[in-house]
């Protein structure tokens, strides 16, 4: 559907990286014979997006889901196809009926495809595209695989007699891969691209289970020669000795092929340090002693302890079930490599939100974050989608990832006054939950650019800008509701615990938006949720007066970090994660933090 006038485009990273048996995910067998002892399925629901046939958008209004995994009841739809919906509630509908787009490449979008960007070019022409469509056209390939979370809904005989419809709650997360083990490398197997691993033995607590052969391919490098991951001396590395998760699963010969992995120390709750006080807090996120603390190939777990509360106190908050807020930020590739963005004398990286979980994992049997990235991303040449990204596909992921070739700090912020629930009319809400929902949209505006195919980023409107807005507008509508409706207000404050967490919720928003608009004003597109998604909008000049407004989202660094003060001076308990580079060495390459 390209234009017939335009050149042969440049080979993206998607289009090279796929080259790579191992990348492909639909040529993984849907049958695993995985011992469930080592090896455990990364969710209850999981499986391969496709994108209808034009002639079947009418039946499907969705995307067709090829599933991978189920639970037990419903084993029998494993390996066919059913249809994917979200429920027909009022909230659901509006939101995400209200991102569908009709999608017509516009003259940039077809330019970035020249230039070996990735973007939906098979959703060209289609009317009124829905969230799961966009997601599950962004490849040219139906190759995203996802992970259902939520409340899920089956119908196994549905009214019009056509396949089963799984009805979600929540926009599904994309996964690299649907199982995962915990292991340690041993050394280079007797077979081409293969490591010898031993396994975790959660009742001995350590690695004393039976021994292991993964393949474990390098991986391919990008135009710019530069591989994400390496596999070369993995055993030496610092974070060996607590192990790894390997995302992997069985490939066409058998093998457990292992496609994306996570430092044990990393994600477990077990913080190797622990700073006390705000001010310290701040010290510890400056870009100095960042820099200071960067030392490549290692990955730390930094408590971060409010004024006032003894470290047993915090740790002791963080309980199974509970959800923190993420902060995201990455850093750049240096050294022998450096990457061209990162070769001028400042570098700000990029920066996100998300979500993470508490909760039990079960091959250790310990506590563990499981850890959702809500990407505003723009379209880029390594085809990375806008939107829910699980650990493993977007840090984890060894061909498309980060953690083993960019410094990546992660803020986990837990404070009662966001993730509480307030019981209002029987149902439970929270001001995490209302983030979640306003971050989806953004995504999905992100990945069909509101219809024009391809969003870019700029410094006047960027990911940062469009992220920060997704978190303005959850909190400004919290308020506006609460002000709308009396009986609203009734409900959330009907006892004494709600009413100190509605306090605590108004003082927190007016504390976000004096640091997202330092100047009072909100800006027009975040006011009215104007559409400029990193492009278009009211002209240069007014671009720059809107950007203005929040200039510190035009820093991500710097954004990130007074959000941080925000929240700990409102008694939050923060988990820093970092990882600098982690995996095996590549002494090519070197991290860069932010310097601002």
């Amino acid at each position: 559907m390209r234009r017939k006038h335009e050149q042969v485009p440049i080979e993206s990273n998607y289009a090279r990286y796929r080259a790579a048996e191992f990348n492909r995910s639909e040529d993984y067998p849907i049958a695993q014979s995985l011992d469930p002892a080592r090896f455990r399925p990364l969710g209850t629901w999981m499986g391969r997006l496709i994108l209808p046939a034009i002639h079947d958008r009418a039946l499907v209004q969705g995307a067709w889901l090829e599933v991978r995994h189920a639970p037990e009841a419903h084993h029998a739809l494993l390996g066919t196809r059913v249809r994917l919906r979200w429920m027909s509630t009022i909230d659901l509908n509006a939101r995400l009926w209200g991102a569908s787009r009709t999608v017509v490449l516009d003259e940039g979008a077809w330019e970035a495809v020249e230039k070996g960007i990735v973007v939906g070019e098979r959703l060209h022409g289609l009317t009124s595209v829905n969230p799961l469509e966009s997601l599950a056209g962004a490849h040219p390939y139906d190759d995203v695989l996802v992970r259902l979370e939520g409340a899920v809904e089956v119908d196994m005989a549905p009214r019009d007699g056509g396949a089963p419809i799984v009805a979600v709650s929540r926009m599904p997360v994309e996964i690299s891969a649907p199982f995962y083990a915990l292991a340690r490398f041993l050394g280079p197997g007797d077979a081409p691209d293969t490591y010898r691993v031993v396994h975790y033995q959660a009742a001995a607590h350590d690695f004393s289970g039976p021994e292991d052969v993964v393949y474990i391919p390098e991986v391919i490098p990008d135009m710019n020669d530069t591989c994400n991951f390496t596999v070369a001396g993995i055993e030496h590395s610092p974070c060996n000795e607590q192990g790894w998760y390997l995302y992997g699963a069985q490939d066409q010969q058998g093998r457990f092929a292992v496609r994306a992995v996570a430092a044990r120390q990393v994600v477990r709750l077990n913080p190797g340090s622990v700073v006390v006080g705000a001010g310290e807090a701040m010290d510890f996120l400056r870009p100095r002693q960042w820099r200071r603390a960067a030392v490549k190939g290692q990955a730390t777990q930094t408590l971060l302890v409010p004024d006032g509360m003894h470290p047993d106190a915090a740790r002791a908050e963080w309980r199974e079930g509970d959800q923190a807020l993420l902060i995201h930020i990455f850093g750049g590739i240096g050294g022998k490599k450096t990457e061209p963005v990162a070769r001028t004398p400042l570098y700000w990286g990029h920066v996100a939100f998300g979500v993470a979980t508490v909760v039990r994992e079960p091959l250790a049997d310990e506590l563990s974050f499981d850890i959702v990235y809500h990407q505003i991303y723009a379209h880029n040449a390594d085809g990375l989608i806008a939107g829910a990204l699980h650990y493993s596909r977007y840090s984890g992921d060894r061909q498309f990832g980060w953690a083993g070739i960019r410094p990546i700090q992660d803020l986990l912020v837990k404070i009662d006054a966001l993730s509480g629930a307030f019981t209002i009319f029987g149902a439970e809400v929270s001001a995490l939950e209302q983030i979640r929902k306003f971050l989806e949209v953004m995504e999905a505006r992100y990945r069909i650019a509101d219809g024009r195919g391809a969003t870019f980023v700029g410094a006047l409107n960027n990911c940062a800008q469009d992220s920060a807005q997704a978190l303005y507008v959850a909190v400004r509508e919290v308020g506006r509701t609460i002000a709308a409706r009396a009986d609203v207000r009734a409900e959330m404050t009907d006892t004494p615990e709600e009413a100190r967490r509605l306090e605590a919720l108004q003082t927190l928003g007016e504390e976000i938006r004096r640091v997202l608009l330092p100047w009072g004003s909100a800006r027009s597109d975040w006011e009215y949720e104007a559409s400029v998604l990193g492009g278009g909008g009211s002209g240069l000049l007014g671009s720059i007066g809107d950007a203005l407004k929040s200039w510190r989202t035009m820093l991500p660094p710097v954004m990130a970090r007074a959000l941080a003060e925000v929240f700990i001076e409102q008694g939050a308990t923060i988990y820093a994660l970092r990882t600098y580079q982690v995996g095996g060495d590549d002494p090519d390459v070197e991290p860069i933090v932010p310097n601002v």
